[in-house]
C-alpha cells in the first residue's frame, strides 16, 4: 500500500511528549481562558534539514541584509521614547539605518539617516533636535523631512527645484500597543494584515498599551542572529540548558502553534507548576517547593509567600496560582482574582517575523528583539520588561537602554535580576554553536517536526523575502540556492 504525500504531511508533527499538554491544563484551569490561548493550530513544516551556511556564510548574510532586513516590520523603539516633538531614535538593523521621529503634529515618521549630499549619517545617537542637520557640510532638514538649508545652495540648483530628491527618503511606520514598527519596502503589506493574529490575541486578551518599560538592555552575543533567536523559541532545551526549572516547568508538554492563515505570527506555550516529564513523577508537594523557592528569588514574579501546603484534592499548580495571583495583585495594587491560572503562571511567547517576540502576560512581561551583528558570527539582542502603569499616576519615563558589549554579561545591567542567570546559561552555548556549525562533520540543521517546526518555518519566511527580492531586481534565484530550505 502506498502513502500519499497529504497523509505523509498529517504524520509529521503528530507524536506528542507523554504528559498533560497546554491544552489540557487549560481544560483544567480554575479560572476563565482567555480565547486567544485556546487558539492553538499547527501546520506540518517538513523534515529536511536546513543548510547551515545560512548561519555562517557572508554571502546568505548579505543576501538577509539586501532583501530580508530591508522588506519586512521591525521593532524600532517605542513610542514613549519619542513623546516629544524632536525627539528621535536611531534604528541600526544591518546596513541600513533610520530616524524614527516624532513631529510637530504628533505624528510618528521614521526617514534614511543619510545626508543627501554625500550620505554622512545625520545622526549616530538617540535625542532631541529640533531639526536634522549633517555634520559634514551642514546642509539640514526639517522633522518632517523636508530640505530647510543648504549653505551655498547657490550652486546646487538641480537639488533645491526638486522636491523628489531634497526630501529625506521615508519608510513605513506604523504604532500598536506602544511600540513603534518600521518597514522599508513602500510596497510591503500594511502591518495591520502581516501582523494580524497578534493583534487580535492581544487586542482581545493582553494589553501592553498602558504598560511602560521598567528595564531595557542590548547585548552584542557571538553568534548568528538566529541561532540567538532560535534558542528563546523552543522549550526543548530546557532539560539540558536549565535543569533547575524541570522540577515545575513541563518543558517537553510546550505548545508551539502555526496557524494556516497566519505564517508571520506563531507562539510557544510553556506550562509552569507541573513537573517535566523527563523526571520520574514526583509529589505535587515538592513540584510547589521548587517553584516558589525559584521564584521568590526573581524580583518579577514575588509572591506573598515562599512556602505552601498543597491540600488535598488540589494541585501545585492550582495552589501556585493563588500565591503569585496573590502576590502580584498585592504589588501592583489591582485584583487579579479574575484572572486563569494560566495568565499568572505560564510563559506565553508570540513571535512576529524576523525578531520581534513578546511575551502575553500580567506582571512584568518581557520582549525581545534580535538584529544581525557585523558578521554572520555576531548579533544583537534587546530585552525590555513592561510593567503596568500604577493606578491614578502619571505614565512614568521609559528606563534608559543598557548597552552591553561582546566582552560583557547580562548580570552587568542593572535590573535585570535572575533572568540574568537563566540568560547566562543559554548564552553559554551560543559560541558552541556558532563553531560546531562550521565543522564539515555536519552537513546541515536538523530540527523536530513540532516543537521546532516554527524555526523552520521562519527559514521558509527568510527564503521568500530573499526570492522576491532577487526577482523584483532582475537576478537569478541562483544567487540564493545553496543556502535555501529544501521542500519536505
Amino acid at each position: 500500500m502506498t502513502t500519499t504525500n497529504d497523509e505523509q504531511q498529517i504524520t509529521i508533527g503528530a507524536r506528542r511528549s507523554p504528559g498533560p499538554s497546554v491544552q489540557d491544563l487549560h481544560r483544567a484551569d480554575t479560572g476563565p481562558v482567555p480565547r486567544a490561548l485556546l487558539d492553538e493550530s499547527y501546520v506540518p513544516q517538513g523534515q529536511a534539514d536546513v543548510p547551515k551556511a545560512r548561519y555562517t556564510s557572508p554571502a546568505f548574510a548579505a543576501l538577509e541584509n539586501e532583501f530580508m532586513w530591508t522588506s519586512t516590520w521591525q521593532l524600532a523603539c517605542l513610542a514613549d521614547e519619542i513623546r516629544q516633538p524632536g525627539d528621535h531614535v536611531v534604528y541600526d538593523v544591518a546596513d541600513q539605518s533610520l530616524l524614527v521621529t516624532r513631529l510637530r503634529d504628533g505624528s510618528i515618521r521614521a526617514f534614511h539617516n543619510a545626508c543627501l549630499h554625500r550620505g554622512t549619517k545625520l545622526r549616530t545617537e538617540d535625542g532631541r533636535v529640533a531639526s536634522f542637520r549633517c555634520p559634514f557640510h551642514g546642509w539640514r532638514w526639517d522633522l518632517d523631512g523636508t530640505l530647510a538649508e543648504i549653505p551655498g545652495g547657490w550652486d546646487f540648483p538641480h537639488i533645491t527645484c526638486d522636491a523628489t530628491r531634497s526630501c529625506l527618503p521615508e519608510a513605513q511606520v506604523a504604532e500598536w500597543q506602544g511600540f513603534v514598527f518600521v518597514n522599508m519596502d513602500p510596497t510591503a503589506a500594511p502591518f495591520e494584515e502581516v501582523a494580524a493574529k497578534l493583534i487580535d490575541h492581544f487586542s482581545d486578551s493582553f494589553d501592553y498599551a498602558n504598560r511602560y518599560c521598567t528595564f531595557h538592555a542590548v547585548k552584542e552575543v557571538p553568534a548568528n542572529w538566529k541561532v540567538c533567536m532560535e534558542a528563546f523559541s523552543e522549550g526543548y532545551h530546557v532539560i539540558a540548558t536549565h535543569p533547575q526549572i524541570v522540577e515545575f516547568a513541563g518543558d517537553d508538554n510546550s505548545e508551539y502553534s502555526i496557524w494556516p492563515d497566519s505564517k508571520y505570527v506563531t507562539r510557544f506555550v510553556n506550562g509552569f507548576g507541573i513537573q517535566s516529564p523527563h523526571l520520574a513523577e514526583i509529589p505535587q508537594q515538592q513540584i510547589l517547593d521548587a517553584y516558589l523557592a525559584f521564584s521568590s528569588k526573581a524580583a518579577q514574579r514575588v509572591g506573598s509567600a515562599t512556602n505552601a501546603p498543597v491540600p488535598e484534592g488540589k494541585t501545585a499548580r492550582q495552589v501556585a496560582a493563588e500565591v503569585f495571583r496573590a502576590g502580584m495583585g498585592a504589588r501592583y495594587g489591582t485584583d487579579l482574582s479574575a484572572y486563569s491560572d494560566t495568565e499568572i503562571l505560564d510563559a506565553h511567547l508570540y513571535h512576529l517575523f524576523p525578531a520581534f517576540a513578546p511575551w502575553a502576560g500580567i506582571g512584568q512581561p518581557l520582549v525581545y528583539r534580535w538584529r544581525p551583528g557585523a558578521t554572520p558570527d555576531t548579533c544583537f539582542m534587546d530585552v525590555y520588561r513592561m510593567a503596568p502603569v500604577p493606578d491614578g499616576q502619571e505614565r512614568p519615563a521609559p528606563a534608559e537602554c543598557q548597552r552591553l558589549t561582546l566582552e560583557q554579561e547580562w548580570h552587568e545591567a542593572a535590573g535585570m535580576g535572575q533572568l540574568a542567570d537563566v540568560f547566562a546559561q543559554d548564552m553559554s552555548n551560543f559560541p558552541r554553536v556558532q563553531a560546531g556549525l562550521k565543522s564539515t562533520g555536519k552537513r546541515g540543521v536538523t530540527f523536530g517536526d513540532y516543537q521546532e517546526a516554527r524555526l523552520r518555518l521562519i527559514h521558509r519566511n527568510i527564503d521568500e523575502c530573499i526570492l522576491a527580492g532577487l526577482a523584483a531586481s532582475g537576478r537569478s534565484h541562483a544567487e540564493a540556492q545553496p543556502y535555501l530550505v529544501p521542500e519536505g
